[in-house]
Order: structure tokens, then sequence, then C-alpha cells
């Protein structure tokens, strides 16, 4: 293991929040981050617990890492077609 893994390790560790949330409850509203960080709004405003887990949570991280290439690409392909 690496250390900036280890670094990142540590400091997700370490950056706990007053307001937590499981990987089932981020997963359930990662839609609807997704769907306002395309709107161009501030998801982190309105969903600070979903935010602070990503920053936390590699696994719920990466689904909504693919979630996000999935969209871009629907849209991509949406807007190429007549």
């Amino acid at each position: 293991m690496g250390n900036s893994h280890l670094h990142r390790l540590l400091s997700a560790a370490l950056a706990t929040e007053e307001i937590e949330i499981s990987c089932q409850e981020c997963y359930d509203a990662l839609d609807s981050y997704a769907e306002q960080l395309l709107e161009g709004n501030d998801p982190e405003a309105q969903m600070p617990g979903v935010t602070q887990h990503l920053k936390q949570c590699f696994c719920c991280e990466h689904e909504f890492e693919a979630l996000m290439v999935m969209l871009h690409e629907a849209a991509g392909a949406s807007s190429t077609d007549p």
C-alpha cells in the first residue's frame, strides 16, 4: 500500500462529521445528487451528508463517478440524435 493511499485512508478516518449517512442512504440519494450537479445547482448545500460520505467512502465515490460517466454519455448520445 502506497503512502498516498495510506494518507487518504487516515484522512477519511479522521474526517468524521456531525452528519453521517450509511452507504445505502448515500446510494439511494446518488440520482438526486447527480441531477442537482448536472443542473448547475450545489448539491452539497442541499445534501451535505452525501457530499461528506462521498469524500470518505471509496466504494460510493466510485459508484458516483460511474453514474456521472453514464449520464454524460447518455447526454452526449441524445444531443447527437436527430
